[in-house]
């Protein structure tokens, strides 16, 4: 759950302090003495708190300091698109929205708003989120996956990583009981183009020339250039056949309810396993973390009360069979 608050209106930062703080617990709640770099005449201790010192105080909100490393810490939990922004465009405004929610945490404290009961379930939820995603993140760092397991995988499952050079035709059909002159056409027609269409291909018409002569805005959709799709990517019944076909065939037309389609495959490739090893190596990952933690819950007793978190079907079964017995 991410800590958020409402911001003054056309801040060049709209979204920083969400991202920021997404990563951190809670603020406000330590004492201020906590974080405070004891004063001290020690020309040692000065040099400690020098410009590059992490204690070095870099903010002050009332009572309360913020140190360089607490700021330091702050930035680095930022998203890094928003990590960038403050890089580009300094940490100004970053350390306003920082002292405001100081503030206002602290006047939260000051009007025992920290004592109300939905306040302390948030942030206790808060609280245990943050420590799941750590636990997660560590069990996750003890996960490993070596070459051999990707080269066995991708050997195994090789079928799966073929790609296929596909381009697509779509004709919409008119929405029934559309009036007359809107976009679309009958079923009937709307498959006697698409054959038009794959006729004029077959005999060897530039792709750009049917393109001009057959495509219609909001009606009639033609790919001029091919794409490469993957297995799945597809509707299904125009995934098997794109991996079916040969090179310059035509699938039969589908029809869906809002369209006919139909592609023509114009070539098949099968990526080699360095091409895909980064993909097959974090599958694997995922598959070993989902592994250790369904392990972990096997291990665990978890209850769940079967009434309270009844499916919305189980309710509906449940609700209606009173009135049948009626």
């Amino acid at each position: 759950m991410r800590v958020c608050f409402s911001r003054p209106a056309g801040t060049a930062f709209k979204v920083i302090l969400a991202g920021a703080l997404s990563g951190l617990v809670c603020f406000g709640q330590n004492s201020p003495q906590a974080h405070a770099p004891q004063a001290s005449s020690s020309p040692s201790r000065a040099a400690a708190t020098s410009a590059s010192s992490p204690q070095k105080v870099v903010m002050r909100v009332g009572n309360e300091k913020v140190t360089q490393a607490e700021m330091d810490f702050l930035i680095q939990n930022l998203n890094p698109r928003v990590r960038q922004a403050v890089a580009a465009r300094g940490r100004s405004v970053l350390g306003q929205q920082y002292s405001m929610m100081l503030l206002l945490s602290r006047k939260a404290v000051n009007d025992h708003l920290d004592t109300s009961p939905d306040i302390e379930r948030e942030i206790a939820l808060q609280k245990r989120q943050t420590l799941a995603q750590a636990e997660y993140r560590k069990l996750e760092g003890q996960v490993s996956v070596n070459p051999q397991e990707v080269s066995a995988f991708y050997t195994a499952h090789k079928q799966e990583f073929e790609q296929a050079s596909v381009r697509e035709f779509i004709v919409m059909k008119k929405a029934p009981g559309a009036a007359a002159g809107a976009p679309g056409l009958s079923p009937e027609q709307a498959q006697a183009r698409l054959a038009s269409i794959r006729k004029a291909i077959v005999a060897g018409t530039p792709i750009a020339q049917v393109t001009k002569k057959f495509e219609v805005p909001n009606e009639v959709i033609i790919e001029p250039q091919p794409r490469t799709v993957h297995r799945g990517q597809l509707i299904p019944a125009l995934d098997k056949v794109a991996f079916e076909l040969k090179d310059n065939q035509f699938s039969d037309p589908v029809d869906t309810p809002r369209a006919i389609v139909a592609i023509q495959v114009l070539s098949r490739q099968q990526p080699q396993l360095k091409d895909v090893s980064d993909e097959i190596e974090s599958n694997l990952r995922q598959q070993k973390m989902q592994s250790v933690v369904d392990a972990l819950k096997a291990k665990t007793n978890i209850w769940m009360d079967p009434v309270y978190f009844k499916t919305p079907a189980a309710q509906a079964s449940s609700q209606a069979a009173p009135q049948e017995q009626k």
